[in-house]
């Protein structure tokens, strides 16, 4: 496995980075939980990356494009109040987060590994790429149930979020 710049497009590949996060997540449900996730990326040299709780709506979308402005790096969401994934890899906004500390996300470009499938209670997957309004992502970006799998992070919308290189 490559590790660093690897694209891990294959089935092979994807299916390791699984067993990966699995290994490395507690969870009852025998799935991959975000602490894993975070684990994993930095483990195979994509990160570093942590799991944050943010407690209002508002703020999750700029946490994430601050992030992404940042580190150059996409951001993970945890959705459908912590039973899936999909990762945020760009944005639109009013102002540049990296100029003003005050502005307003407008957009997200997200990824859904579940397209074209999606969920019979959380609607349908978008295409990859998709620009999503924050009202339209906040229809399945939802905060976690603390009783999904257990961490010491308090209930809110998490993000696994790129952290600068230290």
């Amino acid at each position: 496995m490559t590790r660093g710049g690897g694209t891990w497009a294959d089935r092979a590949q994807q299916n390791d980075l699984w067993e990966m996060a699995r290994a490395r997540s507690s969870n009852s449900f025998n799935g991959a939980n975000p602490l894993g996730w975070a684990e994993v990326l930095t483990d195979v040299g994509m990160g570093p990356y942590a799991v944050v709780s943010i407690a209002n709506y508002e703020d999750a979308p700029q946490t994430a494009a601050r992030a992404i402005t940042e580190t150059g790096r996409p951001v993970g969401l945890v959705m459908w109040s912590g039973r899936h994934a999909w990762v945020m890899s760009g944005f639109e906004s009013l102002g540049d987060p990296g100029q003003f500390p005050e502005f307003s996300v407008t957009g997200v470009r997200v990824q859904d590994p579940l397209y074209p499938h999606g969920s019979g209670q959380w609607g349908p997957s978008p295409a990859p790429n998709s620009l999503l309004s924050p009202e339209q992502l906040a229809t399945q970006f939802v905060v976690r149930e603390p009783r999904r799998w257990s961490s010491d992070l308090p209930a809110g919308y998490l993000l696994v979020l790129p952290q600068a290189e230290a």
